[in-house]
């Protein structure tokens, strides 16, 4: 009896402290990004689902050496936003809403410089030539833990995916999936419980094909397409000739 009052305690105790938290710091409930390259540099859409403080702020993740290009609430009426400040020792951008302890819904985008700047990928066996390896972070500045995540990666256009090397593949469980989003082929990741401090990452490799190569094996198809309608001419003129019609027999 004892032990289970004892328990009763301590959960109290831990919801309590949550509720508070949550009065406080206000909850990220999903939050999803969709990464595309813009040269070297990144653009980033966030769709975020979250609850205000009691003094109607939001608080999401920043981004290092990055710019909000353009933000709008879904859900809720927006007062002010975003500017950069500080919780528990992080940066992150502060949205504040017209009512507090109350869900909302905010997208908002970013210009992050950067992410798309390639490095050489370091491949013990033989590869094709000039592929490339791209590392995305994305970390939870924000004081809250982050319920759901979702992140899509766009691999840049005129290239081919090479390989994905973070996260890595696991028989046990899907890591990450390849999708298709219109013109671009996305890596994407989903994540329960990103809290305070917690990142997740990409790393994929990329190539772009020669054009020299590409020349080649197209020249390659037309020479044996070639050869092989040249092979079966006999067929082909059989087919082509009309059959001629019998004369009638005179009686």
């Amino acid at each position: 009896m004892k032990n289970t009052i004892k328990y009763l305690s301590v959960g109290s105790l831990i919801l309590a402290a949550a509720s508070i938290q949550a009065t406080e710091l206000g909850e990220i409930l999903h939050y999803s990004e969709n990464i595309q390259p813009v040269e070297r540099d990144g653009k980033i859409s966030v769709t975020v689902t979250g609850v205000t403080n009691d003094q109607g702020l939001l608080y999401l993740p920043s981004y290092e050496d990055s710019s909000v290009s353009a933000y709008s609430a879904l859900i809720g009426k927006l007062e002010q936003g975003p500017e950069v400040t500080s919780v528990h020792g992080r940066e992150v951008l502060a949205y504040q809403f017209s009512e507090p302890n109350s869900e909302v819904r905010l997208q908002h985008t970013l210009f992050v410089e950067d992410v798309y700047k390639t490095k050489k990928a370091k491949i013990k066996y033989s590869q094709p030539g000039g592929v490339k390896r791209i590392s995305y972070e994305f970390m939870n500045t924000s004081p809250v833990t982050i319920e759901t995540y979702s992140g899509q990666l766009s691999v840049p256009q005129k290239t081919e995916l090479y390989g994905v090397v973070t996260p890595e593949r696991s028989k046990k469980k899907k890591t990450y999936e390849i999708k298709r989003d219109g013109d671009w082929k996305v890596i994407e990741v989903n994540r329960k419980q990103v809290s305070p401090g917690d990142d997740v990452k990409f790393k994929i490799r990329t190539y772009s094909p020669s054009p020299v190569i590409k020349w080649t094996l197209w020249s390659l198809v037309i020479f044996l397409s070639g050869a092989l309608l040249w092979k079966r001419r006999d067929v082909l003129m059989n087919l082509d000739a009309k059959p001629t019609a019998e004369k009638p027999l005179r009686t």
